[in-house]
């Protein structure tokens, strides 16, 4: 996947980074991006076919975005795939960069949600199972 392979040469000049990557009317961002624009918009995350993940939003919301990054002291640099992968913006705080801190909570976070999921979907095969945790948490 061509984009995917550009996205990490991109990241490694810009490991600290958010890469927005803008595709037509929608910004993507993937990879650890991905897991950081979703925990702080909750915009859903998708995986593609090679397993990486993608989380997208429309143009519409590239200022509510790149304001909460700034925020939040988070570096980000906006590239335009339409136009040769152009630089728009980009926005470096230096030594007060909290990049991985927000990315430590965004996969912690996103760990959990996965979790749950396979808890509700592991529960949802069976009824007898959420009837014997019923059961077990009413005997204490």
């Amino acid at each position: 996947m061509a984009v995917i392979h550009m996205v990490n040469n991109l990241k490694e000049l810009f490991p600290d980074y958010v890469l927005l990557l803008k595709i037509g009317t929608f910004y993507e961002c993937y990879c650890d991006d991905a897991n950081i624009v979703s925990y702080l918009f909750s915009y859903k995350r998708k995986t593609l076919s090679s397993g990486d993940k993608v989380c997208g939003f429309p143009l519409v919301s590239y200022h509510k975005v790149i304001s909460n990054l700034e925020n939040r002291n988070i570096n980000y640099i906006s590239i335009d795939k339409t136009h040769n992968y152009e630089e728009i913006d980009k926005v470096n705080y230096k030594k007060k960069n909290q990049y991985h801190v927000i990315l430590d909570k965004a996969n912690y976070y996103i760990n959990n949600l996965e979790r749950i999921d396979k808890i509700k979907n592991f529960l949802l095969k069976d009824n007898s199972k959420i009837d014997e945790i019923e059961r077990l948490l009413y005997e204490r």
